[in-house]
Order: structure tokens, then C-alpha cells, then sequence
């Protein structure tokens, strides 16, 4: 028994020796993965999230690691140092620096497809390598074409007017819906009635709507109202409410989400009354028959869903934030509508917190409505679209009755570091990121700002050397994220004219009601800084700004008739009028990095 005894101390000591040269390596490489500071927590978390990164490398092989140690890393460590020891000029610095690399970025994707045009028809191709170039609505004048000519207007005099040329091109020979046009030669494709009214729909709601937002009139609100208005008159689709446009949630959504604000905009009645069928026919119909959610498709000859499912990533959920949407329309306007819409919206609503989410609050591909059983699991990289609709419901109802759930999802979508959200594909960072900017204006949370800044170089990773991205539409989604970054770190405040040495940052402090501005070039340059309006109201004659897809987030907004006390460091204050913020202060800059510093605030 003694031989016993020792036996088993020295089994048992030899273990704690082996465990304990085991943690100290586990500790050790943990710790390399990191910056060399880690406690035995964090040297566990950089292993594991080393070991998850690498389960899923093999599908999106672009992605950088989580643990990555870059320069860019440095600058957003020094941004978040900056901002919690309150150094807003500071941060401004950083913030411009960041803003420099999403312009200059952003530029050369638009750049790259500068000389992509088909020399026949004009036209953009769908991708820039394939046997059969062709231009279409639902992703060539979606996706790529609005996001050039926003580049343009915002980056390059000299380049929105080829953009343009190119959206008359698409009208010419189109017509008043857009088509698919083959190129070599050039010649429509086939395609049936309901694929023109899903690319039109496409067109107007991602594509003209986004431009609208940002540069309220011009050509783009032109071609939007005669894409709406054909699409009106020419319903076809009949329901007890009367005929609209498709039986499908992403056209119906898409639809409503254009004439909601269409109507805001012009007051146009058509545009309403289109916009009360769609909400009649789900309010009123399909929710109700339906477990509370919309079906995928919809028998209105029946009443009997013709495809049961429903879709809650891009391409099905959009109808979520289009009948918020016009819930707030009607509430706003005291229309009696809004009672009727209701108790059906938050019904929706409701259930879809409790079904199609993750463990951590995130929704999923697509559910069953009968039973909520998941029927396409993995989380959407769109999920902000369907947040949208919890925020503008709160804000119209002047609750935050959904705040937590809100920020259930924004946390658990920045708990996601260098994940490959769809896939291969470059897109679906774009989606993440875009959904998670649309709702920081009203949601400031530390790591949800730190995870945009963070994840913005994962998305970055994906341009090739040329200015190029994935070759295809999609570049055009690459942009719109690239250059929503970019506005959210000058605050929405712009060079104009725009060079690529330039460096422009913002830093507002809600404590003192100031915003921090911080310029600077690398050589001389003149010209103006504009600030942002409230565009919602601007714009859209909207009396409340929520979050809404393809819009701009407003970030620092000037009042036209209200006084502002603008100062430089050893300066006199000068105030000036909105007005004159928005349409520009003269600025000479001598260049050399030498730095301009700015405090912006509004005269009480």
C-alpha cells in the first residue's frame, strides 16, 4: 500500500506538472496571438477566436484574421485612447485619417470602372468578365450605377456627368421601365412582365432612392417618379384592396418603402394610394391569415399563401421596413389608417423577436410562420434592415419599447470579428457594416463604433491593387459602405472640390453641444468645407428622422436660419449663418500636413 501511495503522488505530481506546462503555453501562444498583454482570459479568447477564424478561412479565404496587428489597428486604438481621455481635437485627427483612405478608396473603385462602359450601347456591364456582357435593372442600375455617380458627386467634377450619360443611356433605350440589354450587339433580352417590375423596383428602391437621399432633386428623383408612376398604372396584380404591382414581399416592400417617401416628397396622391393597397392587403389580410408574419408569396384569388416561408435576409425582408414605414406616414399625418395598421405591425413585430434569431439576437435566413421552425439557418448580414423598422417604430411612438432588443442585435452582430457573413463574397460585410451605421446615430455603443472601425479594413481587404473589388455590380455596394464610412467620420462634413491628400475628420461632443474639426493637405489646395442639412426634412418634407434603408445618416446638421460660432485656435469667433455652412466656407489650406483645427457649435 505505501508503494502504492508514492506511486500515485508521483502520478498525481507529474499531471499538475503536465497541466501546468500546459497552461503556461496555452498562455504563451495566446498571448503572441495578441499583443503580448494578455491575462489568462484573454490569452483563452485570442485561441479560441484563432480556432473559429480558421474553421471558416477555407470559404472566404480574403478575410484577414481577427487578431491581426496592422497600422490601421494602431489608429483606431489611438482613436478609442483619444476618446476616453476626451481629447476630441485629437480624435478629430484620427478620424480624418480614416476618412482619407475610405475617400481615396472609394475613388478608385469608381475609377476602375471608369473605362468599363460597352462602347455601343453606352451601358454598364453586370460583370467585367464573362461571355455575355449585359446591363439589367435589379443589379447593374441597383447596385453599381448610383454608387459611381455618388462617388462622382461627392469625389469627381469631372466624372458624374459619364454617370449620367449613362443613366440617359439606360432610359433611352429602355424606356420608361429598365430592361435587360445584351451587349455585341446591343438588343433586349427576355424577360417577363413580373422581372421587369422586380428590376424596376430594384432600380428605383436601392439604386435612385439611395441618390435622392443624399442629393434630394435631379435627374435620379426625375427617373424615379416616372419608374413609380408607369409601375402604378400598370398593377396588375389584383387583391380585394385593388391592383397592385406584384404578390411577393421583397417588390411589395421595395414599393413601399419608394412611394412612402415619394409621397412625403411631393404629396402626390397616386403614390399614397398605391402605398394603402400594398398596406391594406397585408395589414388586413395577410398578417392576419397568416401567423402574424407575411408569407414569401401570396394567393389573393385563395387568400391561401402560395409560398409559405418567409424570407427574413435581403430579398424577402424587405417588407418589414416598408409597412413601418407606412405606419409612420400614417401616424404622422393623423391619417385614420394608422389605428387600422397598428395592433397588426406590432403583432409582426413581436413574434419576429421571438422566432428567426440566433442564440445572441441576430435573425436568420427564412422561417416557417405556422410553427417558426427555422427553415434556412446561418445569421443575415442585413439584419440592421429589419432593426430599422424596431427604431422608427419606437421613434413615431415615442417608446423604446424595443431599445434593448435593438442593442441585443447590434452587439451580437460586433461580437462577429472577420466573419465571412456571405460567404466568398465581399457583399454581405458591406450589408453588415451598412446596417450597423444606419443605426449608430441613435445607438452610440462603444463596441459597436469600435467594431465599424475595426471591421471596415476587413471590407477593405477585398479591393484589388487596380481599384477593383469583386468585378462586378457589387463593387457599386462596396462604394455606398466605403463612402457611409467615410461621412460618419467627418460628421458629414465634405471637401468640395475633393483631392486625394486631403485629410478632413470630425469629433462631435454631445457635452458641450461642439463639433471638433480637424483639416489638413499635403499641398496646397482652396476651396470650400460644406456641412450637412437635415435632409429628411430638406428633402423629403419628413418631420422626423428614423432610420431608413439607402438612406445617408445625418451626423452634424446645420440649421439654414440659425447662428453659428465657428473658431480656430488664437482666432476671433466668427458666426455664421446655416446657410452659409451648408453651401460652404472658403478655405485655403498651405499644404505640408500643416493642420487646420476647428470648434463648430450653435449660437443659443
Amino acid at each position: 500500500m505505501a508503494g502504492f501511495r508514492r506511486c500515485m503522488m508521483i502520478s498525481g505530481g507529474s499531471c499538475l506538472l503536465f497541466l501546468l506546462a500546459g497552461f503556461v503555453t496555452f498562455w504563451h501562444v495566446g498571448a503572441r496571438l495578441g499583443d503580448g498583454r494578455e491575462t489568462p482570459v484573454g490569452a483563452w479568447h485570442n485561441v479560441f477566436t484563432a480556432v473559429k477564424y480558421l474553421r471558416y478561412r477555407h470559404i472566404a479565404p480574403w478575410i484577414p484574421s481577427p487578431l491581426r496587428h496592422t497600422p490601421r489597428r494602431g489608429l483606431v486604438s489611438e482613436l478609442e485612447a483619444a476618446r476616453a481621455a476626451g481629447y476630441a481635437t485629437a480624435a478629430a485627427r484620427v478620424n480624418a485619417q480614416l476618412a482619407q483612405e475610405a475617400f481615396e478608396r472609394a475613388w478608385r473603385t469608381m475609377q476602375a470602372w471608369s473605362a468599363a462602359r460597352d462602347p455601343a450601347s453606352g451601358l454598364l456591364p453586370r460583370r467585367l468578365e464573362t461571355p455575355q456582357p449585359f446591363w439589367n435593372g435589379k443589379d447593374t442600375a441597383a447596385d453599381l450605377l448610383p454608387f459611381l455617380l455618388t462617388a462622382g458627386l461627392y469625389l469627381d467634377d469631372s466624372a458624374a456627368p459619364v454617370w449620367l450619360t449613362v443613366m440617359a443611356q439606360d432610359r433611352h433605350l429602355s424606356g420608361p421601365l429598365p430592361r435587360r440589354i445584351l451587349f455585341r450587339p446591343t438588343r433586349f433580352d427576355d424577360e417577363s412582365p413580373a422581372e421587369i417590375v422586380f428590376g424596376a423596383s430594384e432600380y428605383a428602391k436601392d439604386g435612385l432612392l439611395a441618390l435622392a437621399e443624399r442629393f434630394g432633386r435631379g435627374p435620379w428623383f426625375d427617373r424615379l417618379e416616372e419608374i413609380m408612376t408607369t409601375l402604378v398604372g400598370g398593377a396588375t396584380v389584383d387583391t380585394p384592396y385593388g391592383r397592385i404591382c406584384a404578390s411577393d414581399t421583397e417588390v411589395n416592400g421595395e414599393m413601399l418603402q419608394v412611394l412612402c417617401r415619394l409621397y412625403w416628397a411631393t404629396g402626390h396622391a397616386p403614390y399614397l394610394a398605391m402605398a394603402e393597397r400594398i398596406g391594406d392587403a397585408y395589414f388586413l389580410e395577410i398578417l392576419p391569415h397568416h401567423h402574424e408574419l407575411p408569407a414569401h408569396d401570396w394567393d389573393f384569388a385563395t387568400d391561401t399563401a402560395a409560398n409559405p416561408k418567409f424570407r427574413l435576409r435581403d430579398h424577402g425582408s424587405e417588407i418589414v421596413p416598408g409597412l413601418t414605414e407606412l405606419y409612420v406616414l400614417e401616424k404622422l399625418q393623423g391619417r385614420p389608417r394608422a389605428a387600422q395598421y397598428r395592433p397588426a405591425l406590432q403583432r409582426m413585430l413581436d413574434r419576429l423577436l421571438h422566432i428567426g434569431r440566433s442564440a445572441d439576437g441576430l435573425w436568420v435566413n427564412a422561417v416557417d410562420p405556422a410553427d417558426g421552425r427555422i427553415l434556412s439557418g446561418g445569421v443575415i448580414d442585413t439584419w440592421g434592415y429589419i432593426a430599422n423598422a424596431y427604431q422608427a417604430f419606437d421613434l413615431v411612438e415615442g417608446t423604446t419599447r424595443y431599445r434593448k432588443e435593438i442593442e441585443r442585435a447590434m452587439r451580437a452582430a460586433a461580437a462577429r470579428r472577420s466573419f465571412p457573413w456571405e460567404g466568398r463574397h465581399m457583399d454581405g460585410h458591406a450589408d453588415s457594416l451598412e446596417s450597423m451605421i444606419y443605426l449608430l446615430p441613435w445607438f452610440d455603443l462603444p463596441e459597436c463604433r469600435h467594431w465599424v472601425d475595426d471591421e471596415m479594413e476587413v471590407l477593405f481587404a477585398r479591393q484589388q491593387p487596380d481599384g477593383l473589388v469583386e468585378a462586378d455590380y457589387l463593387d457599386g455596394n462596396f462604394i455606398r459602405t466605403t463612402l457611409l464610412y467615410a461621412l460618419y467620420k467627418t460628421a458629414g462634413v465634405r471637401f468640395d472640390p475633393w483631392r486625394a491628400d486631403l485629410q478632413l475628420g470630425a469629433e462631435w461632443r454631445p457635452d458641450t453641444g461642439t463639433l471638433h474639426v480637424h483639416l489638413a493637405s499635403a499641398k496646397p489646395w482652396s476651396g470650400v468645407i460644406r456641412f450637412d442639412i437635415p435632409r429628411h426634412r430638406e428633402y423629403w418634407n419628413l418631420p422626423l428622422d428614423y432610420p431608413r434603408l439607402n438612406s445617408s445618416p445625418e451626423w452634424f446638421t446645420v440649421e439654414r436660419e440659425a447662428a453659428y460660432i465657428l473658431q480656430m485656435p488664437g482666432e476671433p469667433p466668427m458666426r455664421l449663418m446655416g446657410a452659409a455652412l451648408a453651401a460652404g466656407v472658403p478655405v485655403r489650406l498651405v499644404g505640408g500636413g500643416a493642420v487646420v483645427q476647428w470648434t463648430v457649435r450653435r449660437q443659443r
